[in-house]
């Protein structure tokens, strides 16, 4: 009886020392990684710091106005009720102040509110320091030049004065009136993108809503909210001296809060609604938004610019699903983590340095500990360039359970016909290979260990040995499996020998023939069939 793969895998000291440099090489690949993937991983962090930091800051701005606008569209909505009961019109005057005082009292973000109709007729109602201002407006289809009044109303909503005066204004041109005539049960309120407001002359966007009386007059009624006072409440809300908050339209006009002490070189429409143009880059908000402008389609992503060397991220986003009017920007710096790093240098080098002391020594004593257990190791390979050497070893060593010798692949040397029990025979043993610690076929040797080819099996070429060893795969086995196996065909002694190399798979393997699906093992030279009870026994305790 052989000694199976006794002394196949040399223990010699230059393996040994080959093992060690190996092993030490994979050391310091494994830790140059990690300093790598440290290096990158740092990089992630500090970008996904910042971007949270962009997240949380956009969630306060968003919540911040729905604080700010959720009770206007409120409020709209409840003076609509109520004006289509009341049959509110333009003329009533004292019935519009009575109740839109109390709202702007109430709600100090509404700027004014207007009642206007498709007839061109409009009220319109705001402050004056601490009384009230009115405009109405009566006109006729044939007037190009219009009558309004002016009226000055106290605090209790008792009439102070009141003048005329002629005027081209129409609220038919205004942006907030055909918005509002395109309102339905869908979206009841609509709001427009930032304008200058005709009386007031401050940037502004108005929410309009609209409905239609039993002579089919089209009511539109508008609350103007200035922005000004909205972005100084947001600007205020960043938790960084370096953070920053801003509104911008769709187009990329900047609104600034009133108290803004930058020098601006973009071009001012007026109010404070700023559009950057190309020479900005003396302002950092306009940088993010000249940038934004470049990327238009990454709304919902962060940006990220460059500005005086420092790198900055910034997001522009609507300011609620119905309301794509008005969006807001919020502009952070990196956080650096540098300094976390310069901070703990030394111990850093240190750390490395030990890790790869301590790396030498392992090695070391690995190789050194399990070296003599190495010629136990099953051999499922040989080393193609040394051919020659490896088949007379294996031959040497005869059959076992990860080595066996069959004469050929397809023909019976009694018969002298192809027989496909032949091939059965050999395909038994593959299955035993990978169900077991995997091994080596070799065809073209006899149970002797005798060299004697396949040439009887009369392949035409090398070609159709391959296509037949697929073929065979493909029926008796799956080709799923063909990962876990390897064919070689070279020559020895002017013979033709098929090497077939075999994992062990990680998924039973079953030899399918004859309608039939069977399991077998190696043990020892031999490959074993099981019976179905034992086969799952030895699957729940393989797997």
């Amino acid at each position: 009886m052989t000694t199976p793969l006794k002394h196949i895998i040399s223990t010699s000291p230059s393996v040994r020392k080959r093992l060690t440099r190996d092993l030490i090489l994979l050391v310091l690949l494994l830790i140059s990684v990690f300093l790598a993937f440290s290096y990158l991983y740092s990089k992630q962090v500090q970008k996904d710091i910042t971007q949270a930091i962009i997240r949380s800051a956009q969630k306060m701005v968003i919540d911040e106005n729905h604080r700010i606008f959720e009770p206007i569209s409120n409020n709209l909505l409840l003076s609509r009720k109520w004006a289509q009961l009341e049959s509110l019109t333009p003329d009533k005057h004292n019935t519009f102040n009575k109740r839109f005082i109390p709202i702007l009292e109430t709600l100090p973000q509404i700027s004014s509110v207007i009642l206007a109709t498709s007839e061109g007729d409009e009220y319109f109602f705001t402050r004056d320091g601490e009384n009230w201002l009115s405009r109405y407006i009566k006109t006729s289809s044939n007037d190009e030049k219009r009558q309004t009044v002016w009226r000055q109303w106290s605090s209790n909503n008792k009439l102070i004065k009141q003048w005329q005066e002629e005027t081209s204004y129409t609220p038919l041109a205004r942006p907030w009136y055909k918005l509002g005539l395109s309102t339905n049960k869908q979206q009841p309120i609509k709001w427009t993108t930032p304008y200058i407001f005709y009386t007031q002359k401050k940037p502004g966007i108005t929410g309009v809503t609209r409905w239609t009386n039993k002579n089919n007059v089209q009511f539109l009624l508008a609350f103007d909210v200035t922005l000004t006072d909205v972005v100084k409440s947001l600007a205020s809300m960043t938790r960084n001296q370096n953070d920053i908050a801003y509104l911008v339209s769709p187009k990329g006009e900047v609104i600034l809060p009133p108290d803004n002490s930058h020098t601006i070189k973009g071009s001012i429409k007026s109010g404070s609604l700023y559009s950057p143009g190309n020479d900005s880059n003396n302002y950092i908000i306009f940088d993010s938004v000249n940038n934004w402008l470049i990327n238009h389609s990454r709304l919902s992503e962060p940006g990220s610019f460059s500005r005086n060397g420092k790198l900055w991220w910034y997001q522009i986003f609507p300011l609620s699903d119905y309301q794509n009017s008005i969006y807001a920007g919020v502009i952070v710096p990196q956080r650096k983590l540098a300094h976390i790093i310069n901070d703990n240098i030394i111990f850093i080098l240190s750390a490395i340095a030990l890790l790869i002391l301590l790396a030498l020594i392992m090695a070391n004593i690995l190789v050194n500990k399990y070296a003599h257990q190495l010629k136990d190791l099953p051999k499922t390979s040989i080393r193609s360039q040394d051919f020659s050497n490896e088949i007379y070893h294996l031959l040497h060593q005869g059959e076992s359970e990860t080595l066996e010798f069959k004469s050929t692949m397809r023909k019976n040397l009694k018969t002298g016909k192809n027989g496909k029990e032949i091939e059965i025979a050999w395909l038994k043993g593959l299955v035993g290979f990978m169900n077991t610690h995997g091994g080596i076929l070799l065809i073209g040797i006899d149970d002797d260990a005798n060299i004697l080819g396949i040439e009887a099996d009369e392949f035409d070429n090398e070609d159709k040995i391959l296509l037949h060893f697929k073929n065979l795969l493909s029926q008796h086995i799956g080709l799923e499996f063909s990962n876990y196996i390897n064919l070689l065909i070279n020559q020895l002694e002017g013979k033709t020998i098929l090497v077939i190399e075999c994992e062990r798979a990680d998924r039973p393997t079953f030899l399918y023939h004859k309608n039939n699906e069977d399991f077998y093992i190696r043990s020892g030279p031999a490959s074993v069939k099981l019976s179905i009870s034992k086969v799952l026994k030895y699957v729940q305790n393989r797997y």
